[in-house]
């Protein structure tokens, strides 16, 4: 009996994915075609990456998908109508994470529980990660630390939860609870 060994398969990453790796990527993209980036206005950053993006209700944890439209190609955004408009903002930046980081290798991501537990798996992370750098840069957020370091006023100024600040803060390795 003979065995053949087959080729490697070879991903090629596709032409749109190639430009955006990173959220520093995504955000001097953002500046170049003039969206606001302090803070950043993310609803108009998916239009530009040419993302559809819906409010309605959505059930239970639910907190947004983005999928391809398999017959048009178009990447549609859901997000939960029902949650905080600075919630609705994470999930913006989290699926448009999904559409960077992992959008050339899977069509569909719906999103549940972000940071609320430790359920998240690799891609998750990846995306939450993502979506904390895109809206909280390390030289903005440290910036803006010599202002105030009350979470409050750092959540307000970014546009986002107290939940997200902590988490960003203890990535970038501050301590204490008031930062």
């Amino acid at each position: 009996m003979a065995f053949i060994k087959k080729k490697p398969k070879v991903v090629k990453i596709p032409a749109s994915f190639e430009k955006l790796v990173t959220s520093e990527d995504v955000l001097k993209f953002a500046a170049k075609k003039g969206i606001e980036v302090d803070p950043l206005d993310v609803s108009e950053l998916s239009v530009a990456l040419g993302i559809k993006t819906y409010f309605e209700p959505m059930e239970g944890d639910n907190s947004g998908s983005l999928k391809k439209d398999k017959k048009t190609g178009e990447w549609q955004m859901t997000v939960n109508s029902l949650h905080h408009p600075h919630r609705q903002r994470f999930t913006i930046a989290h699926e448009i994470g999904h559409h960077v980081q992992h959008g050339a290798f899977k069509d569909e991501f719906i999103d549940t529980n972000f940071f609320r537990n430790g359920d998240s798996n690799r891609i998750e992370a990846e995306a939450n990660k993502f979506a904390a750098e895109l809206l909280m840069p390390k030289d903005k957020f440290d910036a803006y630390l010599e202002v105030s370091s009350k979470t409050e006023d750092v959540a307000a100024h970014f546009h986002v939860s107290s939940m997200a600040v902590r988490i960003r803060a203890k990535q970038l390795g501050y301590e204490g609870h008031n930062l």
